[in-house]
């Protein structure tokens, strides 16, 4: 059997739009060539596996197939066309996990933003409080405005969940559930111990580089 065309072939810069849009990304798994149609990854997958069942030679003479130049040529067509859809996948991939990245960037920097604007908005509201001597007053653009609120403050947190639990108000108070720690369960299984409900999983992710 001949061995396949190992001739490279560059995708449309299109294909590679780092600016990808919602429509790019739902058809992802699809590139469309010119003068093609649109095919999708499974659909070449598909294709590759039924041409090479046909170049098998025959199970009782061991003759290859007459059209066997034919079936060699759409393979390394469709193979190319594979490798053009997964780097467009893979370029499509990186773009998102950049684009991620910049959002994390952009609402820490919101998060920092918005802190310092509460803060500062406290701080000048409690220079009006001071001036105006804890009275309704008219300041022409607003009015200073006071109301009255509670809460509930524990002096001392010990001695009232006691007497909350001796008078039998468990609504009043939350016991947390434990909370088991992964790392040193994983210490004793990895020593040999056998921790009932607990055992040690491997799995394996992918990623780009």
């Amino acid at each position: 059997m001949r061995k396949l065309s190992t001739v490279k072939k560059t995708c449309t810069p299109s294909a590679f739009n780092s600016r990808a849009g919602p429509a790019a990304i739902l058809h992802s798994e699809s590139i469309t060539k010119k003068g093609e149609g649109t095919l999708k990854l499974y659909e070449v997958n598909q294709q590759l596996e039924e041409l090479l069942i046909q170049l098998e030679p025959d199970p009782e003479t061991g003759e290859v197939p007459a059209n066997e130049e034919e079936i060699l040529e759409k393979i390394n067509t469709l193979a190319l066309k594979r490798e053009d859809i997964l780097q467009y996948l893979a370029k499509l991939s990186l773009n998102t996990k950049a684009a991620v990245q910049s959002m994390k960037a952009e609402e820490k920097r919101l998060h920092d933003r918005r802190v310092r604007m509460e803060q500062r908005q406290e701080h000048l509201i409690a220079i009006l409080d001071r001036e105006c001597g804890g009275q309704k007053t008219d300041l022409g653009i607003a009015t200073l405005c006071y109301r009255k609120s509670s809460r509930v403050e524990l002096t001392d947190e010990e001695a009232a969940f006691k007497w909350l639990q001796k008078n039998g108000h468990e609504e009043c108070y939350r016991i947390p559930k434990p909370e088991i720690s992964k790392l040193y369960v994983g210490k004793l299984l990895d020593a040999g111990d056998k921790v009932p409900g607990a055992e040690r999983v491997t799995s394996t992710s992918c990623y780009l580089r």
